[in-house]
């Protein structure tokens, strides 16, 4: 059964599919469009007044590309982003509620260093409240390393998962990519190339394309039930975060 901080990750992911697919769909037509003699805006039947980017271009094959093309990568680049968060913020859900099952409370701490004042506990108002601002505070923790595997594998130790390293592995690239897209404008290091060398780029940039996100998508999709099933395994979850019981 689900956690139902999965089945919430799955949701979000879920709502992208649909726009990526018609993003694809659409721009893939656009490209395909015969050429003309009019700009791109007025052979789509926009107005010019109203879309004047698009109407500066001749609506030729190469004006199409660098339009679609360009709203393609943006959209990829978005999503790859988004699905980072939403993964991030499935980490901090289940980190929280596994506190809350009773884990092992000096193997949930680890070497993560965190302060609180009396004001902080006090204004928690109950001891589940107080819980999830600990493991708040472990999480951000261990966020502020920079280092998503490293977060990943802290997270599996303090939880006592045992992650498989190849679907950990495969889904990397894809989470470690968004610190490029952010940082970097999708430019790839040498750190990058090192450790995923399997991973396309072009002209020293992330190759952002369908089969991409579609990856990306995949294998982060794949490591969440992975870390999923293992809590589930290990009895770290109360009854009410799982999906089809209910609310404590």
């Amino acid at each position: 059964m689900p956690t139902k901080a999965l089945q919430r990750f799955e949701d979000r992911v879920s709502t992208y599919d649909s726009d990526l697919e018609l993003a694809d769909l659409l721009v893939n037509r656009f490209l395909n469009l015969p050429n003309s003699a009019s700009t791109v805006c007025l052979a789509l039947g926009g107005a010019a007044a109203k879309y004047p980017k698009i109407n500066q271009r001749v609506n030729t094959r190469k004006a199409r590309n660098i339009y679609g093309l360009h709203l393609k990568v943006t959209l990829y680049s978005s999503f790859i982003k988004d699905l980072y968060e939403d993964f991030s913020e499935y980490l901090a859900n289940i980190l929280k509620r596994a506190a809350l099952s009773g884990v092992n409370a000096g193997q949930f701490q680890g070497d993560a260093k965190v302060d609180f004042q009396a004001k902080d506990i006090l204004q928690a108002g109950s001891w589940d409240n107080a819980i999830a601002l600990i493991s708040e505070k472990v999480f951000r923790t261990l966020e502020d390393e920079k280092s998503t595997k490293k977060l990943i594998t802290k997270i599996s130790t303090r939880l006592g998962l045992a992650l498989d390293q190849a679907t950990l592995d495969a889904a990397l690239p894809y989470l470690d990519a968004r610190h490029l897209l952010v940082h970097r404008d999708g430019r790839v290091d040498a750190v990058y190339t090192g450790s995923y060398p399997a991973i396309p780029t072009q002209d020293g940039k992330l190759k952002l394309d369908f089969d991409f996100v579609r990856n990306a998508r995949s294998n982060v999709r794949s490591l969440a039930a992975h870390i999923d099933a293992r809590l589930c395994a290990a009895n770290l979850l109360r009854p009410q975060d799982l999906v089809g019981a209910q609310q404590a």
